[in-house]
This record gives C-alpha cells, sequence and structure tokens, in this order.
C-alpha cells in the first residue's frame, strides 16, 4: 500500500479531486509517523497495521462530524465525511457476526478451549488475530454471549 500511495497521490492531483488527495496525503503522512515513532522504529508497516491506522483516521474523523453538527457546522461536517469516504475504500469488509461466530468455534475447536468466561481473553485474542477487520465491540459481545 505504502508504495502506490505516491501513484494514487499523483492520479488524485491530476484529476483535481482535492478531497482525495488530502485524505491521500493525511494517510502518507500517518504511515510515516507510524514509522518514525520510538516503538515502531526498524519494524515494517504490515497490513494489519495499516488497517488499525485506517480505523484510528475514521474513529477521529468521524468524531470530528459529530463535534462540527452539534456546534452548527453542517459544511465542516460534511468534508469530514467525504474524507470518511475516502478513507473507507481502503478498508476490507468488515466482518460480520457469523465470520465471528465461526472464528469463535475455529479457535474453540484447534485450541481446545472450554467456553468458560476465564477463556474470554484467549477467545477475543485468537479471533482478532483471525480477522483484524472484525470491529472489536462486536466480538466481545459474540464471545460473551457463546461463553458459559
Amino acid at each position: 500500500m505504502k508504495n502506490e500511495l505516491n501513484a494514487l497521490i499523483m492520479e488524485a492531483m491530476k484529476s483535481h479531486d482535492t478531497v482525495r488527495t488530502e485524505t491521500l496525503r493525511a494517510i502518507k503522512s500517518a504511515f510515516l509517523n507510524w514509522q518514525t515513532s520510538k516503538e515502531n522504529a526498524g519494524k515494517e508497516l504490515t497490513e494489519a497495521d495499516e488497517i488499525q491506522i485506517f480505523k484510528k483516521m475514521v474513529k477521529q474523523r468521524q468524531e470530528s462530524v459529530e463535534q462540527y453538527i452539534a456546534a452548527g457546522r453542517k459544511e465542516l461536517a460534511d468534508a469530514e465525511q467525504a474524507q470518511i469516504d475516502v478513507l473507507e475504500t481502503f478498508l476490507p469488509k468488515a466482518a460480520t457476526e457469523e465470520d465471528i461466530v465461526r472464528a469463535f468455534a475455529e479457535a474453540q475447536a484447534s485450541n481446545g478451549w472450554s467456553a468458560e468466561k476465564k477463556n474470554m481473553g484467549l477467545f477475543v485474542k485468537a479471533i482478532k488475530a483471525a480477522l483484524p477487520n472484525a470491529d472489536g465491540k462486536m466480538v466481545a459481545q459474540v464471545v460473551q454471549s457463546r461463553l458459559a
């Protein structure tokens, strides 16, 4: 992704798509910030890391949209929403509840874990590893509903 980012920025600039250009530049900046941070120094940016960065950027913009709407600034909220739309094109399709239930069953079968509350952390970790695009709240809800 990082390698094709410059080409996407150039393409957006040529088509005079300012929202897409700004968003792609923000993505490039976020990737660079990740790589130059102390805890990630020398690490290679993985696809899972990219997904986390995209999710964080979407969440930040969603919070901004809520604040702008509360302040009566619809034009600023619309601008943030346009960036969210661009960011979401890079996110994989979110895992469904059925996917999470299937991952739960696979984790239980492959690891032999009992469906007890004390194993909740193990299940959540295994599901998040298998489905990095799964919503954390949904994973926790599904796991909780399956545990005795």
